[in-house]
């Protein structure tokens, strides 16, 4: 498997997850003077949809749903009536830069459809980690025929901490957890950071995962610079529970304007302030999954 594996996480709702996902996503498709466009896939694992209704607008999204190629109804084939199933049927382009940019669309059953699995599999004996760990299996196995043809996958997840979003944070290089620099959203950030298990499949390379934290929809309000120069010093610290890049998202109108309207023809259209913020952060995430990717090398 060659693509770098991102997920885009925080157990809060209304951080930014799906406006970062898609941002990232479209930035590394588009490429830059000095990165060149990569092909990447977003796969939505919340069954909110936003992201899959922002790549590949309502009525794209509506015939996905209706034709049953959506990441729901894989998971239903695959686990629950055992059949042969192949993620990489479920893959559509993307409305805007078709040609490099792609997803695996969700749908709101698959809120039913992740109860459906853990009913399905409790009968059989099976606690919650192991359901964690069947869907994270699943994963992983599509992973390898999807890591080959794509150069960046990308987890959007939902809100808290479900089987999926823990299958995809295990198979995951890069965890970004996005986050505004106020009191209430900093509240269960080091709950998340420390609950959640940073590791791989794979008992025997057990590796933890320090997740990475973006600042998002920053302000210059005292407030959020206190509370930025506080998360900044808790990310430095030999005892950190986190990173933190060094790129900022800041609060911006524009930004909200787009996140608020997720029917536009799957192209985002930034600003150039917003586009510069974009691509600086896809750039060090791309550092960060690199050096990951490398101390991995090694290590086998």
């Amino acid at each position: 498997m060659s693509a770098k594996i991102i997920s885009i996480s925080n157990m809060k709702g209304g951080v930014g997850k799906t406006t970062i996902s898609v941002a990232l996503a479209q930035t590394l498709a588009m490429g830059s003077d000095n990165r060149p466009s990569a092909k990447v896939l977003v796969v939505d694992l919340d069954a909110q949809a936003n992201a899959s209704f922002w790549l590949c607008g309502h009525a794209n999204l509506t015939a996905h749903i209706d034709q049953n190629t959506t990441i729901d109804t894989f998971l239903e084939n695959a686990v629950v009536f055992g059949k042969s199933a192949s993620l990489k049927d479920n893959v559509h382009s993307a409305k805007a830069h078709s040609d490099r940019l792609f997803v695996v669309p969700s749908s709101p059953h698959l809120r039913i459809i992740e109860r459906e699995l853990i009913v399905f599999l409790s009968r059989r004996h099976r606690n919650l980690l192991e359901v964690e760990r069947v869907v994270s299996d699943l994963l992983e196995q599509q992973l390898q025929e999807l890591g080959m043809l794509f150069d960046v996958i990308i987890f959007d997840t939902a809100p808290g901490i479900s089987a999926l979003t823990e299958a995809a944070l295990r198979l995951s290089q890069v965890v970004v957890v996005p986050t505004v620099p106020d009191y209430i959203s900093n509240l269960g950030l080091l709950s998340f950071c420390r609950t959640v298990s940073w590791t791989s499949n794979d008992p025997k390379t057990v590796i933890k995962r320090m997740p990475w934290v973006i600042a998002n929809k920053v302000k210059q309000s005292k407030h959020h610079q206190l509370m930025l120069e506080q998360m900044r010093s808790a990310s430095a610290g030999d005892d950190r529970e986190f990173n933190m890049f060094r790129t900022e998202i800041p609060s911006s109108p524009r930004i909200d304007e787009i996140a608020s309207n997720l029917d536009m023809d799957g192209e985002l259209g930034f600003d150039s302030d917003g586009a510069d913020v974009f691509s600086a952060l896809a750039k060090e995430v791309l550092e960060v999954a690199g050096q990951i990717s490398t101390t991995d090398t090694r290590a086998e």
